[in-house]
């Protein structure tokens, strides 16, 4: 009995038992550090400019805005030699930027930078008939030319 009583207030002692913590986190030290800004380039001499799109890939002075549109998905696949293959093909099948997007664990091909889904509904068709039967029109952020743009 007295085993019994013995075990049993060991039990309700772990159970009843609380863990104290010493941990505390600093909400600022959990903060990302900001890995890549733009910046705007101000030259006067062209050669400079084209030096800087050269080397960097930048956007300059706001070449390029995203904007809520669609893509056509073409294929969704694990296999990341897969994806880049198809896309490597749809770049000269299609004529139009190709997207290898990383939503764990498939790696999907998107064409297309499309304001409108009628726009998009063309190389949905034209990739259904050339060996894409899975293809569908995807809301996407995409990539438009900038109609405010500075040309220097």
């Amino acid at each position: 009995m007295a085993r019994m009583m013995v075990i049993f207030l060991v039990l309700f002692k772990m159970v009843t038992a609380q863990v104290e913590q010493d941990e505390w986190i600093d909400p600022e030290k959990l903060k990302d550090d900001q890995v890549f800004s733009y910046q705007t380039v101000q030259a006067s001499d062209s050669t400079i400019m084209d030096y800087i799109r050269d080397t960097t890939g930048l956007n300059i002075v706001d070449s390029i805005m995203v904007r809520r549109g669609y893509r056509v998905q073409i294929v969704s696949t694990q296999d990341v030699d897969q994806a880049e293959n198809v896309a490597d093909r749809a770049m000269e099948f299609f004529n139009q930027p190709v997207y290898i997007i990383f939503e764990s664990p498939y790696y999907k091909v998107r064409v297309g930078d499309f304001l409108s889904d009628l726009d998009a509904m063309d190389v949905e068709r034209k990739a259904r008939q050339n060996g894409y039967p899975g293809a569908w029109i995807v809301p996407s952020d995409v990539n438009v030319p900038n109609p405010n743009r500075r040309y220097k």
